[in-house]
């Protein structure tokens, strides 16, 4: 089951590449804040779906696979399998337009939302980026656990749809790894939270190419690069 609760923003601030928004959803807790930065080839699409996928663990090098895109039947939910506790949406329907989500099931089939970032861009029309920031209390059941955190797995994913259940079809996608290199279909990242970096496409020596969007090339979808920057 979805909800998506009306939320209001308390203060905006012109940045480049469009508005910053400061929302009034905060938990109230202060632990780690998480900046997340993907950048499109194209235009976003508002009528695409654009989501970072997070899995935290409490180990350093969890073995457990992360969040990986759903590319074929069964569809599940239609954009995410593997480890994935949380994800963050841009959805430009609904005030504010991105929102924080909670699994609430193994499947994966069930989740809700459980708040917004505690900052995040608005992009301009045609604009290319999406950035947020979250407090990492805000994908913990507590504090005390989010500082139990280690480590974040992470995926970004687009799509052109999110196809359910069993039959067949098809959808365009991108995420982390070469989409068009079966041996990277379900690659994504284990960044570290114990202490302070930034950690991008260069850092993982182009783990993520241009052009590779299964199966027809949309640049509104063709993820170009990427950045997870830890803090505090």
């Amino acid at each position: 089951m979805r909800r998506h609760p009306m939320l209001m923003a308390a203060l905006v601030a012109l940045l480049v590449g469009g508005c910053a928004k400061f929302p009034t959803s905060s938990t109230g807790a202060t632990t780690k804040r998480i900046t997340f930065t993907m950048t499109i080839a194209g235009g976003l699409n508002p009528n695409y779906v654009y989501i970072v996928a997070l899995n935290p663990s409490v180990e350093v090098n969890p073995t457990t696979t992360g969040p990986v895109p759903v590319v074929a039947a069964p569809w599940g939910n239609g954009f995410v399998a593997g480890g994935c506790t949380y994800f963050v949406q841009w959805i430009p329907s609904q005030s504010p337009d991105y929102g924080i989500f909670k699994f609430t099931d193994s499947t994966l089939n069930n989740f809700v939302q459980t708040g917004v970032p505690v900052t995040y861009v608005d992009p301009q029309s045609g604009g290319h980026v999406l950035n947020f920031t979250i407090d990492l209390s805000q994908i913990a059941d507590s504090a005390d656990t989010a500082n139990q955190y280690q480590s974040l797995q992470v995926n970004f994913l687009t799509m052109d749809r999110t196809p359910r259940g069993s039959s067949g079809g098809s959808k365009n996608w991108d995420a982390i790894g070469d989409g068009n290199n079966p041996g990277q279909i379900n690659d994504y990242l284990t960044i570290p939270l114990r202490t302070d970096g930034t950690y991008n496409n260069a850092f993982y020596s182009g783990i993520e190419p241009t052009g590779d969007v299964v199966s027809d090339g949309d640049p509104a979808l063709d993820i170009t690069d990427f950045s997870v920057q830890v803090q505090g």
